[in-house]
């Protein structure tokens, strides 16, 4: 079976300026050459992974290890500086729920463009509505504007519409870091459900008991660099035994 992502000797480099940004330096990094202010560090090096399609993957390591920018590279909106990559299907980059709704529009309104956003079509949207609002709780809100809304309605509202959009991989980015228990309870049982699902997952997070439960492998990487990829299960008791006091599960 040939691997709907495939990686080889993937790496990106980014320019870190040092020193306070101005609009004088600005300007003047606009006419002259860049490197004497800044340095080079290596976001992803020599990076090589298969994932198959169907499999769920957790994308683990401290802050600076490198997640954000791998999902990046697969969603298209970065391209590496050396390696190959392959992607062998539609992709559905989420990175923080909500991004694109409007604080001005109704909550109805916003399920409908935030459907959009993501390909839904207005008349799917319409049709799941009630279903939609019931899950997120939001069905005596519907006409009430975003803005007047709390944080953790907000997120229940914008994950519950991408329960409807039909992709085969999905991109995760600390999509749940800001879920309140309540709201991850409802959230697991959602991925539950779609872990024995053909769909492919890979999720970047902190949160290693999401990894354990709902992954069955898992990608370490620090600074860069892949440090593991293999069963999740291991992966993770690597990752907290080299932090030491660091990371648990929780």
């Amino acid at each position: 079976m040939d691997p709907i992502i495939r990686i080889r000797d993937l790496s990106k480099r980014f320019p870190v300026r040092q020193g306070r940004v101005s609009l004088l330096t600005m300007v003047r990094d606009s006419v002259v050459d860049r490197t004497a202010q800044s340095f080079m560090v290596d976001a992803l090096r020599d990076v090589n992974l298969d994932i198959m399609r169907g499999e769920k993957i957790g994308v683990i390591g401290n802050n600076g290890a490198g997640k954000t920018t791998l999902l990046k590279i697969i969603a298209g909106l970065l391209r590496p500086d050396h390696g190959r990559l392959e992607v062998r299907s539609t992709v559905t980059f989420l990175a923080g729920y909500g991004i694109g709704m409007l604080d001005d529009l109704s909550v109805e309104e916003n399920a409908i463009l935030y459907g959009a956003i993501y390909g839904l079509r207005r008349q799917t949207v319409l049709a799941a509505m009630e279903e939609l609002l019931s899950w997120a709780e939001l069905t005596d809100f519907r006409n009430a504007k975003l803005k007047t809304l709390s944080s953790g309605m907000f997120a229940r509202l914008a994950f519950s519409v991408t329960r409807y959009i039909e992709r085969d991989l999905f991109l995760l980015d600390e999509a749940l870091s800001a879920a309140d228990r309540s709201f991850q309870r409802k959230c697991e049982s959602v991925f539950a459900v779609r872990k024995e699902g053909d769909k492919t997952y890979v999720v970047a997070t902190h949160n290693l008991s999401f990894v354990t439960q709902f992954c069955e492998k898992a990608l370490w990487l620090h600074h860069g660099r892949c440090m593991a990829f293999g069963t999740a299960d291991k992966v993770v008791d690597a990752y907290i035994k080299s932090n030491g006091s660091g990371p648990k599960i929780s």
